[in-house]
C-alpha cells in the first residue's frame, strides 16, 4: 500500500477550522449562561445540567481536535483504494452528510460534490485527512503505479 502526501489548500484549513466552530460557539455561551447564574440573574440549573453540558463539551472538544491535527499538519494523505460504497446519511431538518466506504481506509467523510459525481465500485486516488476523516477529492488512479 503505497501513501504519499500533499500540501493542503487555504479552503480545506478553512473549512477544518470553521468545523471548530461549534465547540466555541457552545463554550461561549455556557460561560455567558454561568455567568448569570453566579449573578444570580436566573435561577441555578440541575445538577444533571451540569453532566450533560461536560458530555456535549467533551465530545465536541475532541471533534475539534482532530480538525486542528489536520490544520496543523499541513498535508493530506493521498492514496489508493477502492470506493465500495457512498451514501447520505440522514440529519435532521432535510440536513444530512455524506460517507463512503473504502477497502483499506473503510469509512470517511466526503464532500456533496464528491458523491454525486463518482460511481461506488472504482479504484480512486483518495486525498483525505487523516484525523478528522475527511475526503478532499476523489481522482483517478495513476496507471503507472501499482498498488
Amino acid at each position: 500500500m503505497r501513501t504519499s502526501w500533499t500540501a493542503r489548500t487555504i479552503g480545506q484549513k478553512a473549512r477544518l477550522l470553521v468545523r471548530c466552530a461549534p465547540l466555541v460557539t457552545f463554550a461561549l455561551l455556557l460561560a455567558g449562561y454561568l455567568a448569570l447564574v453566579r449573578n444570580a440573574s436566573v435561577p441555578a440549573p440541575p445538577p444533571l445540567f451540569y453532566l450533560v453540558m461536560g458530555v456535549v463539551i467533551l465530545v465536541s472538544g475532541y471533534e475539534a481536535i482532530q480538525k486542528l491535527r489536520d490544520v496543523v499538519s499541513g498535508v493530506a494523505l493521498v492514496q489508493e483504494d477502492l470506493l465500495h460504497r457512498s451514501y447520505r446519511s440522514r440529519g435532521g431538518h432535510g440536513l444530512g452528510s455524506y460517507y463512503g466506504h473504502f477497502e483499506r481506509l473503510g469509512t470517511l467523510r466526503m464532500l456533496p460534490k464528491l458523491h454525486v459525481r463518482h460511481p461506488p465500485g472504482q479504484r480512486y486516488r483518495v486525498v483525505y485527512s487523516p484525523a478528522s476523516k475527511i475526503v478532499w477529492a476523489l481522482e483517478p488512479p495513476d496507471p503507472r503505479i501499482r498498488s
